[in-house]
């Protein structure tokens, strides 16, 4: 990806995360990074083109980013907290509008991102879930297929819900809960020790 194209996809986003997709034209994002259309299109055929292509950019950074964790953290336990610290910062900068807008107004775009966040999640949780069965962490009748299915589904929330919790907790302390349920629920007594060491530490978790 050419320098340029990267600027404008991240200019883009930023504003769409402002202003929602319906208030955001091609001339705004000209607008705001001093470009002019031509050049925009350039790299993309249309307002749909650029959305799609920022969805393709945001997903295939989170991947990697979520693969460098696999690869690098020998501990499993440690290796899910730091995922849910990607999660985290990606829920953190969620707006349930403008989801519900890219659903409505490019289906097909919606679709993608919701398939392949299901795909990224489920594959990163499975090899997570492996490592830990494998060293003693989890216990090795916890089924990987379901466990990561029910992982990815706890992410998915409706706007109201988002709203209704979103807007009575902490977002660090959700996030929090829901990684310490998730590991309880599979550890064994040493990764359930473990566990509980990290929790003493306050700056461990989340």
């Amino acid at each position: 990806m050419e320098p340029q194209e990267l600027e404008i996809i991240n200019g883009a986003l930023n504003l769409f995360r402002c202003y929602g997709l319906k208030g955001v034209t091609m001339d705004d994002v000209a607008k705001e990074l001093g470009i002019s259309k031509k050049t925009i299109y350039k790299y993309f055929e249309n307002k749909a083109d650029l959305i799609h292509k920022i969805i393709l950019h945001v997903n295939s950074t989170i991947e990697k980013e979520l693969l460098r964790i696999h690869s690098e953290t020998c501990n499993p336990i440690d290796e899910l907290i730091a995922i849910e610290q990607v999660v985290y910062n990606i829920v953190k900068r969620n707006n349930p509008s403008l989801n519900e807008q890219l659903k409505q107004l490019y289906p097909a775009s919606y679709e993608y991102l919701t398939e392949n966040r299901h795909h990224v999640v489920h594959s990163i949780i499975s090899k997570n879930i492996e490592k830990g069965q494998k060293d003693g962490w989890y216990r090795d009748d916890a089924c990987k297929g379901i466990v990561s299915f029910l992982y990815c589904k706890k992410v998915d929330t409706n706007p109201n819900e988002e709203t209704n919790v979103f807007g009575s907790y902490e977002m660090s302390h959700i996030m929090s809960q829901a990684m310490t349920y998730h590991v309880r629920g599979i550890a064994t007594k040493k990764g359930l020790d473990y566990l509980e060491e990290k929790l003493m530490d306050t700056k461990a978790i989340i």
